[in-house]
């Protein structure tokens, strides 16, 4: 007899921790669908290369030399080039971050 009273708390607990658990532990978040992610411009530290890229960090790893000299750019239409712009969160307050057109 103990034993079947055993069994039912167990699964009781069971219960009401599947139960609570949605409530108590944090949501997981979104996934992110890769369309979702913009393209941006990078250009090398180092060389001058630009690469359009989706966005994935304040510095990205060099396709051909795999060192992290790419940083987010920004376009000089004085010069006609694309240059080193300021961190993300200062690109993305001033507007600079714009989704490129899908081709």
């Amino acid at each position: 007899m103990k034993d079947a009273r055993l069994w039912i708390a167990i699964a009781g607990i069971c219960l009401t921790a599947w139960l609570i658990a949605p409530f108590v532990l944090p949501p997981r978040p979104p996934t992110v669908a890769a369309e979702d992610v913009p393209v941006i411009h990078y250009v090398c530290r180092e060389s001058g290369d630009v690469f359009e890229l989706p966005l994935a960090g304040e510095r990205l790893d060099h396709p051909e030399t795999g060192r992290p000299t790419l940083v987010p750019a920004v376009y000089d239409a004085r010069r006609k080039k694309w240059r080193p712009g300021p961190p993300l969160e200062v690109m993305h307050r001033l507007g600079l971050l714009q989704q490129q057109a899908a081709e």
